[in-house]
């Protein structure tokens, strides 16, 4: 394949109501889509799952996409690879940039499966030999609010048949209401995802035991890798991975030394699908359960997310919620529908939806 052209799209979606963490309080999600075009005029799409605002990574839409065109964009075009992973190859003399770089991944994954008339599923599965499956237990992120509230959305999503509720919070203080929660839901395992907020205390791990969970994403920052480690050493509970995984290596280096026990990974936030199939490899070789995270996709981010959380690899539910969850309007079709807690895996060629082609950029 030949890329000879690559369309940016910059697209603003509105949230049904407002999305907390302990980084920010989002009402709108800006995104870009990404389109490559090959010689023949095959097109494939990426989502750039950026931020506005660099609260939660030190990348945003805006220094994204001016990777993309300045520094991302020469290395590929109009030079022939055979894979994706010959053409992810050639991108690594930009350094970091993840985000930017797994934009451009995804939208070839999606162009080479096509061209191949190929499902992206059954693109990803082969390429690892393994196998998919068709539909896809999926959880839900419910970000922080009021008790009342919180426990409303619960009440919703365990209606829906989520297989997994994580819970957003913001500092040990925020505990209490997490403690409400769980003896309102007693019998229900829950996750919890500080992202980074909160303070070690002797009682943290007592009280974290205590509300029996499934795990805890980030209790601490990204450098207080010791505190982690020390944390994991008195509790039960598993510790898992998110915000410090930006590669296969600090996944494997983070899990040997005891700083956490699973890790969330987010294709998006270690350089796309390519190394999300390096990642998979590693967790075969050195035994470490994983899941596929979340960014707040919009639907072309979450049809690639569904066709690698399909692949039989994966120790809990990933974070892809159904399409009406979050957002007023998507801008993919069609839409992804919860069965049962479940959502099907396109099996229409490459990620199997369709978004518009109405493009803001084109160099």
């Amino acid at each position: 394949m030949k890329i000879t052209r690559i369309n940016l799209m910059p697209k603003r979606l509105q949230l049904k109501r407002a999305f907390s963490s302990s980084h920010e309080t989002l009402w709108q999600r800006e995104l870009t889509i990404v389109e490559v075009v090959d010689e023949s005029g095959w097109r494939g799409y990426g989502e750039l799952e950026a931020f506005s605002q660099p609260f939660y990574t030190s990348e945003t839409q805006v220094t994204a996409r001016w990777i993309i065109e300045h520094a991302l964009g020469p290395l590929i075009l109009n030079r022939d690879f055979q894979t994706p992973q010959a053409l992810f190859a050639s991108l690594e003399p930009v350094k970091e940039n993840q985000l930017a770089k797994a934009a451009i991944d995804m939208a070839v994954w999606d162009l080479f499966a096509k061209m191949n008339r190929h499902p992206l599923a059954d693109a990803l599965a082969e390429a690892i030999a393994t196998e998919r499956t068709k539909s896809v237990k999926v959880g839900i992120s419910i970000g922080i609010q009021d008790t009342p509230h919180t426990i409303e959305s619960i009440s919703r999503a365990l209606e829906k048949g989520y297989g997994k509720v994580k819970l957003k919070l913001k500092g040990n203080a925020d505990l209490g209401r997490i403690f409400k929660v769980a003896e309102h839901f007693a019998g229900v395992r829950f996750c919890l995802d500080a992202n980074g907020s909160l303070s070690y205390n002797s009682a943290l791990a007592r009280q974290l035991d205590q509300l029996h969970l499934i795990m805890i994403e980030d209790p601490f920052g990204v450098g207080e890798r010791q505190l982690s480690a020390k944390l994991q050493s008195e509790m039960k509970t598993s510790i898992c991975y998110d915000e410090p995984i930006e590669s296969v290596s600090d996944a494997v280096s983070a899990v040997r030394a005891g700083e956490c026990r699973i890790i969330s990974m987010k294709a998006s936030m270690i350089g796309g699908l390519t190394p999300a199939l390096a990642m998979i490899k590693a967790h075969q070789q050195f035994n470490f359960p994983i899941w596929c995270g979340g960014l707040l996709e919009g639907g072309v981010g979450r049809a690639a997310n569904l066709a690698l959380a399909s692949l039989k690899v994966f120790a809990y539910p990933g974070d892809i919620s159904e399409t009406a969850r979050y957002y007023v309007k998507d801008l993919a079709v069609p839409e992804f529908r919860l069965t049962n807690g479940t959502l099907t895996v396109p099996d229409q060629a490459g990620i199997g939806v369709t978004v518009s082609d109405d493009g803001d950029s084109v160099f």
